[in-house]
């Protein structure tokens, strides 16, 4: 074969070639442009897409920065927001606690029966009382006294018991418990009124009165019953009357230094008794009282015209009493 002839017989297959590969590339040039393109549109669609579930994650702001993306769709994250924002404006609603308003109530409720623990035990040792009583009493007594002028002595004593067996006492009493709950310490005053030996001897003393602290020891022996063992001490003041006045002014009268003053004494003596709780402020009670009281009258010594005159008078009263009263609760 003639070489002009092959070599036109090689050219045509290569022109074909050429030309379906030409048309191949011509074909795949748009799928591969159009390939970027579907990927940005998805990425793009998917930005669009995320501003809507933002609000949920972050706290509902005041006003949303809308995103780039989402300038096409205003309207959708509204109704995502506006029920999250109902949500969180209806927490302060919820805020108020019934539980710690109930503490309150429970206490209020508590601290009446707290209170009302202490009603229901009504005799209460620390309480501060008043008593009154009258005495009934039975003495037996001796009034010791001499005059003596320089060497002259004269036995003016005699014994004697007491013209009256009445008298009233009125006290005031409280606990000690720093020492014990049945111990009671007070004072009292008792008034005997117009005092003065009587039997065969009559003399008229004067007005007699005690001011004196006692204590008391309460041992409990039944519900509402009580032996009360006590002790009192104080003095005694005598204001002159009578038969002894009589004595002063005749004193007087002869030069003599005695004043028409009250006497002063003092007083010892134990008590046994009972006490009965009646109500939650009244106790009844009796006491059998013993008691020794002695009573100066007097002591002087002077000399008088060149004369030494002494006279000298006491009592010593030994009595037996039964006290019976009332304490009242304060």
């Amino acid at each position: 074969m003639l070489p002009f002839l092959r070599s036109r017989t090689l050219s045509q297959p290569l022109s074909r070639v050429c030309c379906g590969v030409l048309s191949a590339l011509m074909l795949l040039a748009p799928a591969v442009e159009a390939a970027p393109k579907s990927k940005t549109s998805r990425t793009s669609k998917a930005k669009a897409k995320t501003p809507p579930a933002a609000p949920a994650t972050q706290p509902a702001p005041s006003t949303p920065e809308p995103a780039p993306a989402a300038e096409s769709k205003p309207a959708e994250p509204k109704p995502v927001e506006e029920p999250h924002r109902a949500a969180l404006e209806s927490k302060p609603v919820a805020e108020p606690k019934p539980a710690t308003a109930s503490k309150p109530a429970a206490a209020s409720r508590a601290t009446p029966a707290a209170r009302a623990a202490p009603a229901s035990t009504p005799a209460v040792p620390g309480k501060l009382r008043v008593g009154l009583g009258g005495d009934l009493f039975l003495e037996g007594s001796r009034m010791t006294g001499e005059q003596s002028i320089n060497t002259s002595r004269i036995d003016e004593s005699f014994d004697y018991s007491s013209l009256g067996f009445l008298s009233a006492t009125a006290w005031l009493n409280t606990s000690v418990p720093t020492v014990s709950e049945r111990l009671r310490v007070g004072a009292g005053l008792r008034i005997f009124g117009n005092y003065g030996a009587g039997g065969g001897r009559q003399f008229g003393f004067g007005l007699l009165n005690e001011v004196f602290v006692n204590g008391e020891y309460g041992l409990p022996v039944a519900d509402k019953m009580e032996v009360v063992f006590g002790a009192r001490a104080g003095l005694s003041f005598l204001v002159p009357n009578r038969e002894f006045a009589a004595e002063i002014r005749r004193l007087q009268e002869q030069g003599v230094s005695v004043w028409n003053v009250p006497r002063v004494g003092w007083l010892l003596g134990p008590s046994v008794g009972a006490r009965r709780r009646m109500s939650d402020r009244i106790w009844l009670r009796a006491d059998l009282l013993g008691q020794a009281e002695q009573q100066y009258l007097f002591a002087t010594s002077q000399e008088i015209s060149g004369l030494r005159y002494t006279k000298t008078w006491s009592t010593l009263a030994l009595r037996l009493g039964l006290t019976l009263g009332a304490e009242f609760a304060l």
